[in-house]
């Protein structure tokens, strides 16, 4: 029978179970206007109290609602987005795994309703994670591709991080505005680019200036077209997002395993399908960060 029941709903989500819940999401989708507020409170939980959230290791109602949020576009969601992220980078990833890499960009594109004051306070406080911050820039990239925001808006505002936003002590932030430069094509930026190369402020090793001086050899159309290929959009169907995660496809050691019995641990060849969340492929019963991960 089809789940019509929010608090059934809720539970479905709540907790990870070793299989992707889609009813249940599907579900969340075909009642947004009851769903949304529920999801809302699990990230404000998220924020008041990411320790105690972090502790459990099989909670995900907080996961779902980055991308049901996301995917309903919801501008609410945006601040508390901005509060969660803006914890200790071992927080984020502690709550979040793969999420601050693979999709915080699109995320934060989805829900912010084209205001980018907030994440631009994200991009200049140092306080806030590297990766972030770069997934911030991300965003500003998105929205020009998606048609949301003028592309001269986010060149102005890149410029302005080269010139006097951002001190110049180097490190990824840096590295990542240049690979957000080229994918707008930086012709304005070009003067600024090779300043902050000439500085030392750039990884040479993460994106060359031979490849900013390539990109601009090209057009300028063609450029843009392939970074809109190639950062997916924004956040549109959570299923198709979430169900092929690596831990939502293997069965639960939890529950499979007898009572009081769990697989010895054995180390596991890392792979980049596994988050850091996700159930160990050992087997032990624990997330990947807390078993395998420190061992490869």
């Amino acid at each position: 029978m089809p789940i019509t029941d929010i608090e059934t709903i809720k539970q479905q989500l709540a907790v990870h179970r070793g299989h992707f819940p889609t009813e249940a999401v599907r579900a969340a989708v075909q009642q947004r206007e009851a769903i949304t507020p529920i999801l809302l409170d699990a990230l404000q939980a998220a924020v008041d109290d990411p320790e105690a959230l972090a502790a459990n290791d099989r909670a995900m109602l907080h996961v779902f609602a980055l991308y049901l949020l996301a995917q309903f576009r919801e501008p609410a969601a945006y601040p508390l987005l901005c509060r969660l992220f803006s914890l200790p980078d071992e927080i984020c990833l502690d709550l979040t795994g793969d999420v601050v890499t693979e999709d915080l960009a699109r995320i934060l594109a989805s829900v912010c309703d084209t205001d980018l004051a907030p994440m631009q306070r994200m991009i200049e406080d140092p306080a806030v994670g590297d990766y972030v911050r770069s997934a911030c820039l991300t965003a500003h990239t998105i929205l020009v591709c998606e048609g949301r925001v003028p592309r001269e808006q986010v060149i102005d505002y890149f410029a302005s991080l080269f010139r006097e936003r951002l001190p110049r002590e180097g490190g990824l932030i840096w590295s990542s505005l240049v690979v957000e430069s080229v994918d707008l094509y930086p012709q304005e930026l070009l003067g600024d680019i090779e300043r902050a190369y000439g500085d030392g402020l750039i990884d040479p090793y993460y994106i060359s200036l031979k490849s900013v001086q390539r990109t601009l050899a090209r057009d300028q159309e063609r450029v843009l077209q392939e970074a809109r290929e190639r950062y997916r959009g924004l956040i549109d169907d959570t299923v198709a997002e979430m169900s092929c995660w690596a831990g939502f496809n293997m069965p639960d050691p939890a529950l499979a395993a007898p009572s009081g019995i769990v697989a010895p641990t054995q180390p596991v060849v890392k792979s980049k399908k596994v988050g850091r969340n996700d159930p160990c492929p050992c087997g032990s019963g624990k997330k990947y960060k807390k078993c395998c991960l420190d061992l490869i």
